[in-house]
């Protein structure tokens, strides 16, 4: 096969004959195209001139031309040319001669010059020498072809003629768009000033009109106080000088004024310095007195330059301006604390721990010195550092083996090895830092990773990084679900290994074994969202945690919810919630990845990203507004049509769900607030999903009444129409037809005899009309409640029974004839498949969340209730904690030990010290948890909130209705009503000298100073009876404090001098006293953290759902919230003046009139929305009768959407086909005109049902038939 010969690519490339200076010049002339181009791409780039670009777009289109001649001539070149392609016409000739054709025009015609009253003739001539001067040099490119045989004389003409067509051409074209103003519309487009283009030729028009004028005279800036009050000059000056200006001016009055207005006068008036207008006055006038008057206003000319600032009148304005309001804590909201703070959190200030860790160390030192001297000859131990990497992975895949052992022992060291080298082998890294330590990082990178703790830290991520590389993760999650299940059990016969056989040695080795795999996988799940944190793309921890079967955050949800029913479970459970908590931050992230999951599915807005004028904020409106707006609008200006709304909600409906029934049932009330969640036979109070009787086409309501809001009539005064009545007046004119009038106006100019100028409907209506539609945003969520809202009453019509079908793309009509040629409900059930997750997003991450969280949802779906009734459960615990912890402050026995027997410090040495010293670090341990707890726990229900939402908005709502009927409003507001928020954010309940690296370091091989060690009393090996260190610094507490003392002996101090006057604000944010100076930095974020989620889980719960707000009200939380806006915090105010807000509407008159000043926060700090008429505006009565038939309908779907989504978790493919037959339409319709043979079958499952209902409901349906006269 031969080869393909080579060719070659060259732009300058050109045939000379070498000896020929012509050719030799010539050549180079033909390389003049090059440059210009090269020149046209310098020149826009520097320049950015419209003018240029017209005229490189022009030579682009000039070649396109040649390009096409050439192909439809096909005229070949010379013989003796060795060029390729055709030769008519010449591109040179045509590419040259258009740039100078062009260039000319442009020269002598368009160029206007900017020279000041330049000589004409002559700036003409030089503009005509340059224009002949560029027509040479093309005629010599031209001519340069022809000398180097490349085109004959006639191609050389045909390209010339070619260029002046196209050059002529193009300039007529441009100066069409110049003169329409198409240029101008150009430049003002956003690309064009991004880009910063400008018009070389307005700017030479604008600046030569302005030197045509004449010129200006100079004026002197004259101050307030050297002029009275006809604008004289009274300056202080001597009197020698005001003679002689007196003299200079009776001269200039001698002289002519023709020679004063000559222009080469004014020139050298123009030329010398300024002076100060020239004072007329008769030759008898005396002088002016020496003092000047007080000064006296001046009217100051429009176009006169403002004076210049003094030096002082700056420093005042810099002075009064608004400066960024300092924090007063130095505190920043964020899904968690660094690890080394979550590390910490995860240890107690517990015996249990502190034997656990010690334990770690000598079994991992026993084992691996039994594996060095089996794996070298050399009897001494090396270390874990300088063993090399296979070394360690052989040892740690041995240990791995050993965790599937039946002998609690063996698996119990096997852990032990495992969680020391997890957390770092911190017997010989505590304390230590890296030898290449930076010292210039960020203040985040040194949060994050402390200099003390860097060698520890990077420890922790090696090996675990080694345990994943071994395969670890399966068998520690496995060890735990078979700890977990045999600590459940009552039986345990694995503990072979203990000589034991004590329940009390059983429960003790199964506490100690799960502790240890938690621990395990704990910091596991951390070092996980570090990695994830400094490197997304590269996460092998997070993909192999999600990879374990069964899901982590689902077996511990599992383990949670079994605490509903059996409390008496000895399990870690606030270990448990944590890791639940943070594995639910790894596998769905946490708020950056809620932000890029927003942006990446929520619908943009077209009008707020293209619009170059956009202000910020965007303010929206829903579509719920619009139609409400819509309502409005035309119900008092019926001649306007309104734009269409996106989505077509029903007139009468004011609301996205389900249309609810006109006239509810009497006997709505009896059944409360939640009969909408299960089946009733009601016809009124129960779900919309088993109503008996639908209505196929409701009754129409009646229009908006004329009357106000509020019920009350607006008063009227004298000669003045009634603002709410319509503007019924007809349309007379062609434009209020187009509109939307009502048909033609002939019949009305014919009696009036006249017509109305311009529409019936106000300029500002219609714009007010445009502007709303246009700043409607359907968000992702209403989106999904809409579509599920509108397959809902489909299927409840009996339009489709198909429950995968979307129901707005498919026929019914097909369905139906589906439905008649397979009328077996049970063919149907086995064709039918589950519902398929869809992709839903290009963007792989946000895809694989979305996935993760629909899979944690359908498996943990069953148990989500549970697990919210244990959460609350805990925090009700906690509360009932806090109340007790508070009335024993307040006279009771106190639980700290701080107190001396009758009222007299004890003994140092006593042994009460050293009991007190005891039952204050318990106490101090057991409100450390607490507060860990609650933190867990409102983080772990605010990211299920965030992301269910994200997913769909109904998984959202189910978990709100979970948390509602779980009395989670009134747990909150109690929570907050016996805790002093501002005390429990100030005071930090943790002691360094406690923690776990103070530990580990202690007990390293390189403690600290013995002065410094204060955990070593503690040791089990040490049994002195000295008191711990804590009691050098004991003091007595004040009833009105915390009964825990101060985090640290250095921050009693701080406590006692900041306790009282910890910084508050007032309602507007306005501080009540100093700020401090610089931001405080001891303070607690756990609690920090939890008020904040506990407050935003209620703000979502609440969330523009009247029947919930109402229950705020009812509560009475406003005076309980009242104290979140004491605290000097953005997001701790933000979300309690939303709570505000949500109830503003509810609220009487009286209490608006008491809370103004909430009312100003609330418009000074929450972002308003268009139709924000929280404060007035709506029919609060009609909004109160349909608050609770709203949240039944929006239980009622959601319980229908959760039983066709979810069939297996709610019920099965039984119940799924029971449902499908009891909506057949046609089977319904049938029975009930009695043509089938199951009428009387159905009659006695009603009648069943009715007797089972009475069971439920009491006396209410005793002794008759269901009620229809309700509807």
């Amino acid at each position: 096969m031969e080869e393909t010969p080579l060719a070659s690519l060259s732009l300058t490339h050109v045939h000379y004959n070498p000896e020929d200076p012509l050719s030799f010049l010539s050549a180079w002339l033909a390389l003049v195209p090059q440059a210009l181009c090269v020149a046209y791409a310098t020149l826009i780039l520097t320049s950015r001139e419209v003018e240029v670009i017209l005229m490189f777009a022009g030579q682009m289109g000039c070649e396109a031309f040649n390009f096409a001649l050439k192909r439809i001539i096909k005229e070949e070149r010379p013989k003796q040319m060795l060029g390729k392609g055709y030769g008519m016409p010449s591109s040179h000739a045509q590419f040259v001669t258009y740039f100078a054709v062009y260039l000319t025009l442009f020269l002598l015609v368009r160029h206007v010059p900017t020279v000041p009253k330049p000589d004409t003739t002559s700036y003409f001539l030089m503009r005509v020498v340059l224009a002949a001067g560029v027509c040479l040099g093309s005629g010599a490119v031209a001519t340069s072809r022809i000398y180097l045989n490349y085109h004959t004389p006639k191609q050389v003409l045909a390209g010339c003629a070619a260029g002046v067509l196209c050059a002529v051409s193009w300039y007529v074209a441009t100066s069409f768009l110049r003169t329409n103003g198409y240029v101008d519309w150009v430049l003002d487009l956003g690309i064009s000033q991004f880009l910063r283009l400008r018009d070389l030729v307005s700017s030479m028009t604008d600046a030569s009109i302005a030197s045509s004028e004449p010129t200006m005279q100079e004026h002197h800036i004259v101050k307030a106080d050297e002029v009275d009050q006809t604008g004289t000059d009274i300056t202080t000056v001597s009197d020698d000088q005001l003679m002689e200006e007196v003299a200079q001016g009776l001269r200039r009055e001698q002289a002519s004024k023709a020679t004063a207005s000559e222009p080469n006068e004014s020139q050298e008036q123009r030329s010398k310095p300024s002076r100060r207008p020239e004072l007329r006055r008769d030759g008898s006038a005396p002088p002016p007195p020496l003092q000047p008057p007080p000064p006296a206003p001046v009217q100051q000319l429009p176009d006169r330059p403002p004076d210049s600032l003094s030096l002082a009148q700056l420093k005042q304005i810099v002075q009064d301006m608004p400066k960024a309001d300092q924090p007063a804590y130095a505190f920043e909201y964020a899904d968690s604390q660094p690890l080394a703070e979550e590390i910490e959190e995860w240890f107690q200030y517990s015996e249990f721990d502190r034997i656990m860790l010690l334990g770690m160390k000598s079994t991992f030192e026993r084992k691996w010195a039994s594996f060095c001297e089996k794996q070298s000859a050399v009897s001494n131990q090396l270390p874990w550092f300088d063993a090399s990497h296979d070394l360690r992975k052989s040892f740690m895949e041995q240990i791995i083996n050993e965790l599937p052992d039946r002998d609690i022992s063996a698996r119990t060291e096997a852990l032990e090895v495992i969680c020391y080298a997890l957390t770092g082998i911190w017997g010989s890294t505590a304390g230590k830092a890296v030898p290449d330590y930076p010292e210039d990082l960020p203040p985040q990178a040194v949060t994050d990773t402390p200099k003390s703790k860097s060698l520890q830290i990077i420890w922790m991520q090696r090996n675990t990084e080694l345990v994943n590389e071994c395969s670890g993760l399966g068998p520690l999650l496995s060890c735990l679900c078979k700890a977990l299940e045999k600590n459940r059990s009552s039986l345990n016969p694995d503990l072979d290994g203990l000589d034991s056989s004590s329940d009390s040695a059983n429960v003790a080795a199964s506490e100690h074994e799960v502790n240890l795999v938690l621990t395990a996988l704990y910091i596991i799940v951390e070092i996980g969202r570090r990695q994830e944190k400094h490197d997304p793309q590269n996460v092998p921890l997070r993909d192999a945690l999600m990879g374990l079967k069964p899901n982590l955050p689902v077996f511990l949800v599992e383990v949670i919810a079994r605490l509903r029913w059996d409390d008496s479970a000895n399990i870690p459970l606030t270990r448990i919630i944590l890791l639940f908590w943070k594995s639910l931050l790894l596998f769905f992230g946490g708020s950056e990845s809620l932000k890029k999951a927003k942006e990446e599915l929520e619908p943009r807005m077209e009008a707020r990203e293209n619009s170059p004028s956009r202000r910020t904020p965007f303010l929206t409106a829903s579509p719920l507004d619009y139609h409400l707006f819509r309502q409005e609008i035309t119900s008092k200006y019926p001649a306007y049509n309104p734009p269409l709304p996106v989505v077509p909600l029903e007139l009468e409906n004011n609301s996205i769900l389900p249309p609810l029934p006109q006239h509810p049932s009497r006997t709505s009330s009896s059944t409360g607030l939640f009969s909408g969640v299960g089946p009733s036979v009601a016809g009124g109070n129960g779900s919309i999903l088993h109503q008996s009787v639908h209505i196929a086409t409701p009754a129409p309501s009646p229009p908006p009444s004329p009357i106000g809001p509020g019920g009350k009539a607006g008063k009227k005064q004298n000669y003045q129409t009634n603002q709410n009545f319509p503007f019924m007046y007809p349309p007379l004119d062609d434009s209020s037809n187009d509109i939307g009038g009502r048909g033609s106006a002939e019949r009305q100019d014919a009696l009036v005899g006249k017509r109305w100028e311009g529409s019936d409907v106000p300029a500002s209506i219609i714009e007010a009309g445009k502007l709303f539609s246009t700043h409607v945003k359907m968000t992702r969520a209403m989106r999904q409640l809409w579509e599920e809202r509108e397959r809902f009453m489909k299927y409840d019509r009996g339009w489709y029974l198909d429950e995968n079908s979307t129901g707005s793309d498919e026929d019914p009509s097909g369905e139906l004839v589906e439905g008649l040629q397979d009328l077996g409900l049970e063919e149907r059930r086995k064709s039918s498949h589950s519902w398929v997750p869809q992709r839903e997003t290009d963007n792989d991450d946000i895809q694989r969340r979305l996935d993760a969280v629909e899979s944690f949802y359908s498996q943990v779906l069953v148990h989500l209730q549970s697990i919210t009734i244990v959460f609350l459960k805990i925090i009700l615990t906690n509360v009932s904690a806090m109340v007790n912890q508070a009335n024993g402050q307040n006279g009771h026995a106190m639980s700290d030990g701080y107190g001396g027997a009758n009222g007299f410090p004890a003994a140092p040495n006593s042994f009460s010290d050293s009991f007190n010293a005891d039952a204050a670090i318990e106490e101090l341990d057991n409100i450390r948890l607490r507060e860990i707890t609650g933190k867990a726990i409102s983080g772990s229900l605010l990211l299920m909130l965030k992301w269910f939402k994200r997913s769909h908005i109904l998984k959202f709502e189910y978990m709100t209705q979970l948390l509602l009927d779980s009395n989670y409003l009134p747990l909150i507001l109690k929570m907050f009503a016996h805790q002093d928020i501002d005390q429990a954010i100030a005071q930090k309940n943790d002691r360094e000298e406690l923690g776990f690296f103070h530990f580990c370091h202690v007990h390293s091989d390189q403690p600290p100073n013995s002065a410094d060690n204060s955990d070593e009393d503690s040791s089990p090996s040490e049994d002195e009876a000295v008191p711990p260190p804590i009691l050098r610094h004991r003091r007595d507490t004040d009833p009105g404090t915390s009964s825990v003392r101060p985090s640290s002996p250095h921050e009693a101090l701080p406590e006692l001098v900041e306790g009282p006057h910890r910084p508050e604000v007032d309602e507007l944010g306005f501080p009540t006293a100093p700020p401090p100076k610089e931001p405080i930095t001891v303070f607690s974020f756990r609690n920090f953290f939890s008020a904040i989620n506990y407050l935003h889980i209620m703000q979502k719960i609440t969330r523009d759902k009247a029947h919930r707000c109402l229950l705020l009200v009812q509560y009475k939380s406003s005076t309980i919230l009242r104290k979140g806006l004491k605290i000097p915090d953005p997001h701790l105010r933000f979300y309690t003046l939303k709570l505000f807000k949500s109830q503003v509407p509810y609220c009487g008159r009286k209490w608006r009139q008491s809370n103004m000043r909430v009312i100003t926060a609330i418009y000074l700090y929450c972002r308003p929305e268009l139709r924000d008429d929280w404060l007035a505006g709506s029919d609060i009565d009609a909004e109160v009768e349909e608050a609770l038939p709203l949240e039944q309908a929006l239980r009622g779907l959601t319980h229908w959407w959760h039983l066709r989504r979810y069939k297996d978790v709610m019920g099965g493919e039984e119940r799924a086909s029971m449902m499908e037959e009891e909506r057949d339409f046609f089977v319904r319709e049938l029975e009930a005109m009695g043509w089938g043979f199951a009428v009387e079958e159905m009659m006695n499952e009603e009648a069943e049902m009715a007797a089972n209902g009475a069971m439920m409901n009491g006396t209410e349906w005793d002794g008759g038939p269901l009620q229809m006269e309700g509807w």
